[in-house]
């Protein structure tokens, strides 16, 4: 058989030129073989060199091993595919009875959700932030010298309270100014880690000035509902023995004198 190219064939298994040696071309993937390298038969080349009705294919050895494995990789495209639409339709029914199960939220619900996240992502936002009272407010018009004197105050009481300068983000006063009557200062820190060590080391400062942490409207109410329950069960007593702490974060009634259990011998 010879090559109808201009490029004279290179023989894929020796890799020589076939010159003017006969050779056959792959069925599969077009590539000339040398009669003596792919070990044809005299009766299979005459029978490859036939014009017309040639019956007998011819395939190099790679193709030829290519065919020979092809039911195997068939049948095992097969066996996936079977086991890939198995699978589908199972996690389709899964899908089917979860929905079924799933009932929307009834509408209260559906708004105490979203009143929840509210809460929490209020709450984080207010964990830098710490609540000045009794900080002296200057009467001056300039807005600017207002706040500068209320920074300076702020400073020195936390001079008193660590060595450390806190970064402060920025203050402001809150609520409308009234006569003879001083506003709480909102004092916002850089992280809600320096707010955090400050509450936990103002037993330190000996001033007049108190420091709160800035609760939500919610936590505001839960601690004035718990200070009434702390009067209440304080006058059942007869005397103060039960006190709020704050127990992780959280303001809880608890024993002024917790009283140990004793162990017997």
């Amino acid at each position: 058989m010879s090559s109808q190219n201009n490029e004279e064939p290179i023989c894929s298994i020796c890799n020589i030129l076939i010159h003017d040696l006969k050779y056959a071309i792959c069925d599969s993937c077009k590539r000339p073989n040398h009669y003596k390298c792919a070990v044809v038969s005299t009766t299979e080349q005459r029978c490859l060199e036939l014009k017309v009705s040639r019956r007998v294919k011819f395939y190099c050895d790679d193709c030829e091993k290519g065919l020979q494995v092809l039911p195997q990789v068939l049948s095992t495209l097969s066996a996936l595919k079977l086991e890939i639409n198995s699978l589908r339709d199972a996690f389709s029914k899964q899908i089917q009875d979860v929905t079924k199960q799933a009932a929307p939220l009834p509408e209260n619900q559906s708004n105490q959700l979203e009143e929840m996240i509210e809460e929490y992502t209020d709450r984080q936002r207010r964990k830098k932030n710490l609540i000045f009272i009794d900080i002296n407010e200057s009467d001056s018009c300039d807005v600017e010298v207002r706040r500068k004197t209320d920074l300076d105050q702020v400073i020195q009481v936390l001079n008193s309270i660590t060595n450390e300068q806190p970064i402060i983000n920025s203050t402001h006063r809150l609520g409308k100014k009234l006569e003879n009557k001083t506003r709480p200062l909102k004092v916002i820190f850089q992280n809600p880690d320096i707010a955090l060590n400050i509450l936990k080391r103002k037993h330190l400062y000996n001033g007049t000035v108190r420091i709160f942490s800035d609760m939500t409207p919610k936590q505001r109410d839960y601690l004035n509902q718990l200070k009434l329950e702390l009067d209440r069960l304080n006058s059942i007593e007869g005397s103060h023995e039960k006190t709020i702490k704050y127990i992780n974060g959280t303001p809880k009634i608890i024993d002024l004198h917790p009283q140990k259990t004793q162990t017997k011998n």
